[in-house]
């Protein structure tokens, strides 16, 4: 049998979305450079816990990190991944991240070193913008190659290569930003392991607080962001303690200037459930820096 070659799988992702699926504009007029577009698409506001929404200008580069702090009982997952972000045109963009897996805990183990790294392509194929708003439509792909490990206790990384696929929609106003963004994640099989699939369903609704044209943008931010996961499998046998579903509540600020953009936010859980004996989430803080070249 072939062996499944995950590099090969970057261009046809890449072909999917630019090439099957042409882009639908209906510009009618532009809104005004004011409040949420007082600067560059690239500085405007977006989520912070949920995917997507990363479609800058064709030729643009952005590099930004984003720590994040996990907290369990017992556990804590200290992680800081860093990324790239290059327009490959105004309507798709690539985006590469590799995560630092700095301090992970489920006592008695410890563990650190590189995760998973991942190749994001995202396709805007259909845009409306209006004289009060601009409505955006994604689609986004991504791949992730096994550059973690699954055998550390606890692991940096599945193992093995996943998939991940997903929509993205945002309307943005000059004082508001709505958003959507359906997804799922599917792990290969690890030798006698099938982890589960992840499936996500998030929303956001932000308000601009203060902005000066061309100058900076202050705006704040609350997601829902929630995960659904499925049973892993040992042989063909579903393990009792695994799979579940959480859903986050996440305010978050953001600050952009002309290159400059900083997001801060907590993660709180207002549902969770999870099969077996599982601990569970207290909480997941957050954060985003970069810079954006041009």
């Amino acid at each position: 049998m072939r062996k499944f070659n995950a590099i090969n799988f970057i261009p046809y992702l890449i072909a999917l979305l630019v090439y099957l699926f042409p882009k639908i504009t209906q510009a009618e007029a532009q809104p005004p450079s004011l409040g949420n577009f007082a600067l560059p698409s690239a500085q405007q506001p977006g989520p912070l816990l949920s995917f997507g929404q990363n479609i800058i200008d064709k030729n643009q580069l952005q590099i930004f990190v984003d720590p994040n702090y996990l907290k369990e009982p017992n556990q804590h997952y200290l992680t800081v991944p860093f990324s790239a972000l290059y327009g490959l045109s105004d309507q798709a963009s690539v985006l590469v991240t590799l995560p630092w897996a700095v301090d992970y805990v489920n006592k008695p183990y410890h563990s650190s070193g590189i995760g998973d790294i991942s190749f994001q392509v995202e396709y805007a194929f259909f845009e409306k913008s209006t004289a009060t708003y601009v409505d955006q439509f994604t689609f986004v792909n991504s791949l992730s190659l096994p550059t973690g490990s699954f055998n550390k206790k606890p692991s940096t990384g599945f193992g093995t290569p996943s998939v991940f696929a997903g929509a993205t929609f945002n309307r943005m106003s000059v004082d508001w930003l709505l958003f959507a963004s359906p997804g799922v994640i599917w792990i290969t099989k690890n030798q006698n392991i099938q982890l589960g699939t992840e499936y996500f369903y998030q929303c956001g609704l932000g308000r601009n607080i203060h902005s000066v044209p061309g100058q900076y943008i202050f705006f704040l931010l609350g997601e829902l962001d929630g995960t659904y996961l499925g049973k892993n499998k040992i042989d063909g046998h579903s393990y009792p303690n695994s799979g579940g579903n959480i859903i986050y509540a996440t305010p978050s600020l953001w600050f952009s200037t002309k290159r400059w953009f900083f997001q801060l936010g907590l993660s709180l859980p207002v549902s969770q459930h999870w099969n077996g004996n599982q601990s569970e989430t207290s909480y997941f803080a957050s954060a985003t820096t970069g810079w954006t070249f041009n």
